[in-house]
């Protein structure tokens, strides 16, 4: 009697521990309802995409979603979306990216604009003594007769091309990658060089030198928004994120702090990313909870 009396005290005892276990567990995920469900999150290799994924990285993670990360070039992650490989990407330029847009027009959807009035176009130092686009025209030596680019499948490479074309300019476009774009500006700025390259904003670039983007008489060149694209089974997988995505926002500067914090401070994303969520819970909370 006592050896059966003991079994049903440790029966009792265990099972006791184990809801107290689950409760503690439920309470850590703060009502948790991914259960592991994976969400695939876009990047396309440029730096003003890491914030508002480091940022949703960490809130769907408090959701209980597991998160993973795919790469890519920009014709990647247009295509990813509509054969939903990915779930989101927060990369979409509407003028940047027109040609994309019209050719998958209705194979994915369209999320929040994440920020707005982004200053594009080709940029040079301000010592060099050119203002608009048009006066590059015959006058091309001024900044050695080429433009500095990137990846040339990017939207800003493909936009450089219809520019060029339009203004019957000389000039020899150099395309390579974000970084050796960079480089060779942060050499020219340093020797007082002629140079001519891609800018925009957000981008440390603005914070780092003294900068100008020439006026395009044309109009391929302006300001422009930064959105969101979602796949189409995006809402019904994860539903939280979803609201995240269409109601998300991030202004230009807290971009460009938050890139110089990491690029120039050495500041950790992810730190930097849980940072601006306690600064702005209350705003998430409502984008979280919209309908």
């Amino acid at each position: 009697m006592k050896k059966l009396t003991l079994f049903l005290f440790l029966i009792i005892s265990a099972s006791l521990l184990g809801a107290c276990g689950a409760a503690d567990n439920d309470e850590g995920n703060n009502g948790a309802t991914g259960n592991g469900t994976v969400i695939t999150i876009g990047n396309a290799p440029y730096d003003y995409e890491t914030p508002p994924i480091e940022i949703t990285k960490l809130i769907a993670e408090e959701f209980g979603y597991e998160v993973q990360v795919m790469e890519g070039d920009i014709a990647f992650m247009f295509l990813s979306l509509t054969q939903d490989d990915i779930d989101i990407w927060p990369g979409i330029w509407p003028g940047i990216h027109r040609t994309y847009k019209e050719q998958f027009e209705g194979d994915y959807e369209v999320g929040s604009t994440i920020f707005d009035d982004a200053p594009t176009g080709w940029a040079v130092p301000t010592y060099v003594e050119v203002d608009t686009i048009g006066e590059l025209v015959g006058n091309e030596d001024a900044v050695n007769g080429k433009l500095i680019g990137f990846e040339p499948g990017s939207g800003m490479m493909l936009t450089t091309e219809e520019v060029v074309e339009a203004h019957g300019l000389d000039l020899e476009v150099v395309s390579g990658t974000m970084a050796s774009m960079m480089a060779e500006v942060d050499y020219a700025i340093s020797q007082e060089e002629p140079i001519l390259f891609l800018g925009w904003r957000p981008h440390t670039m603005f914070r780092n030198y003294d900068l100008k983007i020439l006026e395009d008489e044309e109009g391929y060149w302006g300001t422009d928004g930064f959105q969101w694209g979602i796949s189409n089974d995006f809402k019904d997988k994860a539903p939280e994120i979803y609201n995240l995505v269409t109601n998300f926002e991030m202004s230009i500067e807290d971009v460009e702090e938050y890139l110089y914090n990491n690029q120039d401070e050495g500041k950790d994303v992810t730190e930097l990313a849980q940072q601006w969520i306690d600064d702005n819970r209350s705003d998430i909370d409502a984008w979280l909870d919209a309908e």
